[in-house]
Formats: C-alpha cells, structure tokens, sequence
C-alpha cells in the first residue's frame, strides 16, 4: 500500500469508520454500566416502586429507566461499533467484504438506534416529567423515595450522547461507504480482494453506467 494515494471518499468513509470505535466503546460502557446497575437491589426494589406508580396512578416509566434489556442492547450496539476497529484498516486497503460488512453493519447500527430513539421518544424524556406527573397524580410524597432508589443522573446523559452519536455514525459510514464504493468502485476491485464480483459489485456497476458522465466523487 505503501506510495499508493487512497481517493479521498475512501479516506472519508475510513475516518468515519474510526470514528465508530471511541463511540462504541463509550457505548459499551453505557451498557456495562446500566447491566450492572439493573443488578443491584436497589434497581429492583426501583422496578416494584414504579410499576406500582404506573399499575395504579397511570404513570408511565421515564425513558431513562431502562430494564436490563435495554441495558443488553446498548452493549451489542456498542460493541458493533467497536468492531470497526477490525473493519477500518480492511476498507482503507480496498478489501470488498470489509466494504460490504461496513456497509450492512452501519446501516443496523442506525435502524436500531433510530428505533430504540423513538421508543424513548414515546414517553416522558426526563425525570422532571416523571416527577411532575406524580405530583399531579397526588402521589408527591413518592418522590423522595424514587430518588434515593435512582442510579446516578449522569449515566442517563452518557447513555444519550453515547447512542446518538453511534446512531448517527452508522448512517454516516453506511452513506460514505456507499458513496465511495460508486465513486471510487476501481479501489475496491483493483485491491484487496481479487475474487470474482458478488451481487453488490454488480449493483454498484449497475449505479455507475447511470450516473452523468461528468459526474465525479
């Protein structure tokens, strides 16, 4: 590879690629975090305290409160975007199943962030709004014991930066691959990989016979 210039869309999607890494990473340990917490006895005497809420007042969980298999998502998804570590290098270098891998990997990084985002969405998004119903509830008095029972207000905040940030990461790797597969599709069948084109090479071939002559990446 060495004295072998990388088109520039190729450098893009591998930089994104990297990127991956330290937000999967900080992802994972969302997750690790929240698995651990979700241990304890104090998450579960938290889980009967506001069950009870919602059982008898109506009051829906908060969105931060996530049970152990929220947890569970949040290391695979944190640990997909780790394993980019693997995947960057391979991109850089022109290896087609490392493109493709990118590709199918970002693109279930962002669908199942975008899905778990909007599930958060359907419920109160913060704590405040939790308590405020509550009070409009009557049950005030309850408060004080769902705070002594809550893990600490931070690993809510990492959670949400950690999982937007991987979530728009796996589109931006998914769109940059794409693009520099079109634009540069010489990279990947030149090198890397010598084997015979798959259905994705004949795809990306059928995209370029289309595009404008003048068009460039």
């Amino acid at each position: 590879m060495a004295g072998v210039e990388v088109p520039r869309g190729v450098r893009v999607a591998t930089l994104l690629a990297w990127l991956m890494v330290p937000a999967g990473a900080l992802l994972l340990a969302a997750g690790v975090l929240d698995l651990a917490y979700w241990a304890s006895p104090g998450a579960e005497r938290l889980t009967v305290l506001m069950r009870d809420v919602e059982t008898e007042h109506g009051v829906p969980l908060p969105a931060m409160i996530r049970d152990g298999r929220g947890a569970v998502l949040l290391v695979v998804l944190g640990a997909a975007g780790v394993a980019y570590a693997g995947l960057a290098p391979l991109i850089g270098r022109g290896v087609r199943w490392a493109r493709s891998w990118g590709v199918g990997l970002g693109c279930a990084i962002f669908l199942i962030g975008l899905t778990t985002i909007g599930a958060d969405a359907s419920r109160p998004s913060y704590l405040r709004d939790y308590f405020t119903a509550m009070t409009w509830q009557g049950i005030g008095d309850r408060i004080p014991q769902v705070e002594a029972l809550l893990y600490p207000q931070w690993y809510a905040w990492l959670e949400d930066i950690a999982q937007g940030t991987v979530t728009l990461l796996g589109l931006g790797v998914a769109v940059a691959l794409i693009w520099a597969a079109i634009s540069h599709a010489d990279h990947f069948m030149s090198r890397g990989d010598v084997g015979r084109p798959d259905e994705w090479d004949d795809a990306i071939a059928r995209m370029r016979a289309n595009r404008r002559p003048g068009d460039r990446g």
